[in-house]
């Protein structure tokens, strides 16, 4: 989270910078004694607009509403999956610190804890191995179909 904050600070002060229309000169040894100015642009054409002016079909209407209802579908599919891997991991993590636990209390010598504590790890390093692999099977989730005119930024 920390991360994609730091991201989006960085992302945003670009964006800001960039959009402001300044312009910045440096200073050289010569002897000139222009000021530099910034330019900002004032006419209104020069501000891009968020969609083209012109209008979707019906028949490309159609075919994103079909194309929205589909990717709703499979998110809704995709996000089910998820629950399920994550819902299977989290029980085979109950599972494996409840055999732990028992075996735990039952071990008298060292060497019964040790092998507790193993076959522990063992059942972690499954369970873990078992929801990653289940995950890159799954695969990414569906992309949001875009409307026609529209750009994916």
């Amino acid at each position: 989270m920390k991360q994609f904050a730091k991201k989006t600070l960085v992302v945003t002060t670009i964006a800001l910078v960039m959009s402001s229309g300044a312009t910045a000169a440096l200073a050289d040894d010569s002897s000139s004694t222009t000021i530099p100015t910034s330019s900002v642009p004032t006419s209104s054409t020069s501000v891009p607009k968020k969609h083209d002016d012109v209008k979707p079909t019906s028949a490309q209407r159609a075919a994103y509403a079909t194309a929205l209802q589909t990717y709703r579908a499979a998110l809704t599919s995709y996000n089910k999956s998820k629950v399920a891997i994550e819902k299977t991991f989290a029980e085979a993590m109950r599972t494996a610190n409840a055999t732990r636990r028992t075996a735990r209390e039952a071990a008298t010598t060292d060497a019964a804890k040790k092998a507790a504590r193993e076959a522990f790890s063992a059942a972690i390093a499954a369970a873990q191995s078992a929801r990653t692999s289940a995950l890159a099977a799954l695969g990414n989730p569906p992309v949001k179909p875009v409307k026609a005119g529209e750009s994916n930024n």
